[in-house]
């Protein structure tokens, strides 16, 4: 029963969006569409690059700083 409701609700959201979505679309894509498009993504891809580098960065200049255990433990036992 709780499948047959989850695919009613489905069904009740497709055919609403069916409804009121236009039947004809009076769309012009420009020749430079997809070049504009192929910019965007590697505008999005040379951007997350440079984010992960910083990202990055910090946690070893972070990692970097903490002082050495395996050197405390062993002066401890000596």
């Amino acid at each position: 029963m709780k499948y047959f409701k989850t695919f009613l609700t489905a069904l009740g959201f497709i055919t609403f969006f069916y409804l009121i979505t236009p039947n004809m679309l009076y769309a012009y894509l420009d020749a430079g569409t997809g070049s504009y498009m192929i910019q965007i993504i590697i505008a999005i891809a040379v951007g997350g690059a440079f984010g992960i580098k910083i990202f990055w960065r910090r946690i070893y200049g972070f990692f970097k700083r903490l002082p050495s255990r395996s050197k405390e433990d062993g002066q401890d036992k000596n």
